[in-house]
């Protein structure tokens, strides 16, 4: 008896809880369909985070284990899907159209979506004036542990060599590392030799290759579809999680809330309004049909805090949902996880200078601004493959600026809960781009499109 006594039972109990929900989400997919479904699990997941919030999440400990386990088997099938994709999808777009109009317009799109998010937050920043009147919160600036502040500008790194680390070294070490942008390039050049030998030689030489990377392509996303059907079950755990933190945190994230909200509104913005006009004017198709046929990568992205972890469902939703071609789903999709990224390379860290920019009452000229400016749209590619983007990227601006690093430690508070939506920004940025080169070339089914069916990524 004592030793019943003694467990823990609140984790178990917690988890029990889960799996009724996990049970309750099952019977009503089969009523509802994918997207109800989807925000339900949002609904239920943030009730159990709430009923069972403790200190460290200690309650939560076996449901953030099922919501943790589903973003690492994600990440597991990260590199596989994007190096298999690369290949057989430029192997694919020699007879469709220009691969190398495809991935420089790709990166078009991605920069000047990230343009865009520098733009709306200078001026968000300025015409709210964040920040003034919080000079509290960067009262104990000098303070803070030198240790600690050391460690965070070892995360620093000159622009040359953060370039130069995106380059392949050792296919291995890049594969270990989850290097994307080395594994892209390290894709592409096996692909153009491979078009290479094809052409001189003939395809008969290399068909062998061609079959043998379409096979375990076909392979690789059978079992990808298994785990994308366990979506809304990660969904619930993972947001029972972030919703317990953040009530928990709640008293140490009063001095910063105004900025918090301010960057989910203006990743709202970004998304709904500079990718709405993209996906009218240049997708040539309907932004309210495309947010909604986009929705289960949104969620996952949501919910994951991760743009790779989230790739696997971004190019399937792309595919199956919007209808672009997966040969730009999977290499537009790839090159958005390195480049770009709004939410985290461009609007999270410009209101974090703005918000210590007014706190501290410091006078700012229009020189100031246009080299905040510059040299954030320069991070927004050099800090591109670095784990901890959205930190590295405002140490990186802190930094390159003048201003003091620490600054960026008193303000990580909000960074688990405002990573929610940035992510989800820079996946959504990266999948309208994808819709903006399919259409320039011709990849894009508008059938899939405008039919009423929506794939879940089964």
């Amino acid at each position: 008896m004592d030793f019943i006594a003694s467990i823990h039972w609140m984790p178990y109990l917690a988890l029990a809880v889960t799996m009724i929900a996990f049970v309750v989400l099952k019977l009503l997919y089969k009523k509802l369909g994918w997207t109800p479904v989807i925000l339900i699990a949002l609904v239920l997941g943030a009730g159990i985070g709430i009923l069972f919030r403790s200190e460290g999440n200690a309650w939560l400990l076996w449901v953030d284990f099922i919501g943790n386990a589903y973003v690492q088997l994600l990440k597991l099938m990260v590199i596989p899907v994007i190096l298999l994709s690369i290949i057989s999808g430029f192997i694919t777009l020699s007879g469709k159209a220009n691969a190398k109009k495809v991935g420089l317009r790709s990166v078009w799109w991605l920069m000047l979506q990230a343009a865009a998010a520098i733009v709306l937050s200078i001026a968000a920043g300025e015409l709210t004036h964040i920040g003034a009147g919080a000079g509290s919160v960067f009262e104990n600036l000098n303070g803070l542990d030198a240790a600690t502040v050391s460690a965070y500008e070892g995360l620093r790194r000159p622009f040359d060599q953060v370039l130069l680390g995106l380059l392949p070294s050792n296919i291995a070490s890049d594969i270990g590392n989850s290097n994307v942008p080395a594994i892209i390039i390290s894709g592409v050049a096996i692909a153009a030799a491979y078009l290479a030998v094809a052409k001189k030689q003939g395809e008969e030489k290399v068909a062998a290759f061609a079959a043998f990377v379409e096979a375990t392509r076909k392979i690789v996303f059978k079992i990808l579809r298994v785990l994308i059907k366990l979506t809304p079950y990660a969904v619930l755990a993972l947001i029972a999680g972030s919703a317990s933190k953040l009530l928990s945190n709640w008293h140490n994230m009063l001095a910063l809330l105004a900025l918090m909200a301010l960057i989910y509104a203006v990743c709202l913005i970004h998304t709904l309004l500079v990718g709405g006009l993209i996906v009218k004017f240049a997708a040539k198709l309907s932004p309210v049909r495309f947010f909604r046929k986009f929705f289960p990568a949104e969620v996952t992205a949501f919910t994951t805090q991760s743009s790779v972890g989230t790739l696997p469902v971004t190019v399937r939703t792309l595919k199956d949902n919007v209808g672009v071609s997966e040969e730009v789903a999977n290499f537009t999709s790839s090159l958005g996880t390195t480049i770009g990224m709004p939410g985290c390379t461009c609007i999270w860290p410009i209101l974090l200078v703005l918000f210590f920019v007014h706190a501290t009452g410091i006078q700012w000229s229009a020189a100031d601004y246009i080299q905040l400016a510059i040299v954030t749209l320069l991070l927004s590619v050099g800090s591109a493959g670095v784990p901890g983007i959205a930190v590295v990227s405002a140490i990186g601006l802190f930094g390159a600026i003048g201003l003091p690093v620490g600054a960026v430690i008193l303000m990580q508070p909000i960074n688990t809960i405002s990573d929610m939506i940035r992510t989800t920004n820079n996946v959504t940025s990266a999948g309208i781009a994808a819709t903006a080169v399919a259409r320039e070339n011709n990849l894009i089914d508008d059938e899939i499109f405008n039919s009423k069916a929506e794939v879940s990524g089964q």
